[in-house]
């Protein structure tokens, strides 16, 4: 049997996410539910077991269509959603879940590796949607969802 070499794995299919062993999660008090939407496997599992290290109790979903399905069938402290996913991205998404259920539009953070593309600025000005750019640091995601919950009550 021959062995083949090792791939240098593609620089475009790499998850970057600064991981900060020090932080200590600022979560507290009872288990709120997050519906993170993501379609990379290697990034939603990051973002996954780091909220569940929180005390998150998360939904992880690989579409927008899968996510229309959880939100109907019951409701979410925090979506967490990617922009670029197959078959209904974020935006379609976001009007989906907004037109059935009109409360949640507060507790959208979307993220994104498309800073400077206009249609997705254009959406996230009109929505004044909490937006975190990929790569970005756990604290800062800890950071977007503590202020969301403030903003909520």
């Amino acid at each position: 049997m021959r062995l083949r070499p090792r791939r240098t794995p593609d620089p475009e299919k790499l998850v970057t996410v600064n991981v900060d062993i020090g932080a200590k999660p600022t979560h507290q008090g009872p288990t709120r539910k997050v519906l993170l939407l993501e379609d990379r496997h290697d990034f939603q599992e990051v973002i996954r077991d780091y909220l569940i290290s929180c005390s998150y109790q998360v939904t992880s979903v690989n579409s927008g269509i899968e996510g229309l399905r959880k939100v109907m069938n019951g409701g979410f402290d925090v979506i967490l959603c990617d922009m670029m996913m197959p078959r209904m991205g974020g935006e379609m998404f976001y009007w989906a879940v907004t037109r059935a259920r009109p409360a949640t539009r507060h507790r959208f953070i979307f993220f994104t590796g498309h800073k400077n593309n206009p249609a997705i600025e254009f959406f996230f000005q009109r929505v004044k949607a909490t937006v975190l750019f990929k790569p970005f640091k756990l604290a800062t995601l800890d950071s977007a969802m503590n202020d969301m919950f403030r903003k909520l009550g």
